[in-house]
């Protein structure tokens, strides 16, 4: 299976780079129309971006939510097996 963490993080790079990209060139390309268009077609320019981000970090966040969930059921599985073997033991 291929890992998917690393592959996520350079997705949440890439993203970040779209949404600097994207403030980048709205603002520059709106200076000439005043300052106020140009922070809000700057913002509007990156919000591609900043989804992609909010997208990214939630799958990995789930991924880690998957994994915790794992090692949290062996654990839980291995602790009821002691249990069990000493109920067992002391009938």
């Amino acid at each position: 299976m291929i890992p998917l963490k690393p592959l996520l993080s350079i997705f949440i790079g890439a993203s970040w780079a779209l949404a600097i990209a994207g403030a980048l060139i709205g603002a520059l390309s709106f200076y000439p129309l005043g300052i106020l268009n140009t922070i809000f077609i700057a913002f509007v320019a990156s919000l591609p971006g900043f989804f992609s981000i909010i997208l990214f970090e939630m799958a990995s966040l789930q991924i880690e939510k998957q994994e915790e969930l794992k090692r949290q059921t062996k654990l839980l599985e291995s602790i009821e097996k002691l249990l069990n073997d000493k109920i067992i033991s002391n009938n």
